[in-house]
C-alpha cells in the first residue's frame, strides 16, 4: 500500500513505513565439518604460538614503532617490550604517553586496560615497557 499526497501538483509518493522491513545480511550459520580442527587451532592460537607476539608487533609497527625485541614471561602474563620510536608523535610526560601506546594497542584490537601498561625506562626514542595480557605463549619474538 502506498499512501499518496492529495495536491494534484505533486507526484510525490510516500511508503507506509508499517510496510517497509529491515534487511539483514546476515550470512546463514554453517557448521565447519572438522570443529575439533578450528577449536585446536583457536587454542593454539591463543594461548600456544607466537601469533600475539607478532600481532602486537605489527600494530605498533603500523603507528610508527620497531619492536626491538617482545617478550611473555613464562610465570606470569607480563610482556615485556622493547620499543624504538620511528615516526609517532609521542608526548614527553611518561603518563601521557603510556595511554597513547595502549590506545593504539586498543584501536588494533589488544584488549589492554589503562592501568595494565606502563613505560617503565624511556631514554630518547628507546621504551621499554610492561603490559599486562593473559594471551600467547611464554617466549621472545
Amino acid at each position: 500500500m502506498v499512501l499518496r499526497l492529495n495536491d494534484a501538483s505533486s507526484n510525490h509518493v510516500i511508503p507506509n513505513p508499517m510496510q517497509m522491513k529491515k534487511k539483514t545480511n546476515k550470512l546463514p550459520f554453517k557448521p565447519l565439518k572438522d570443529s575439533k580442527a578450528v577449536k585446536d587451532f583457536i587454542i593454539e592460537m591463543l594461548y600456544g604460538d607466537l601469533y600475539w607476539h607478532e600481532a602486537i608487533r605489527d600494530i605498533l609497527a603500523t603507528a610508527g614503532f620497531v619492536t626491538r625485541r617482545i617478550e611473555r614471561m613464562e610465570t606470569h602474563p607480563i610482556w615485556r617490550l622493547w620499543l624504538t620510536r620511528t615516526s609517532f608523535d609521542l608526548a614527553s610526560d611518561q603518563r601521557t604517553a603510556a595511554k597513547q601506546i595502549r590506545r593504539i594497542l586498543v584501536k588494533g584490537g589488544i584488549k589492554v586496560v589503562g592501568d595494565q601498561f606502563d613505560i617503565i625506562d624511556r631514554r630518547g626514542d628507546k621504551l621499554r615497557c610492561y603490559l599486562v595480557l593473559d594471551l600467547g605463549a611464554p617466549g621472545v619474538a
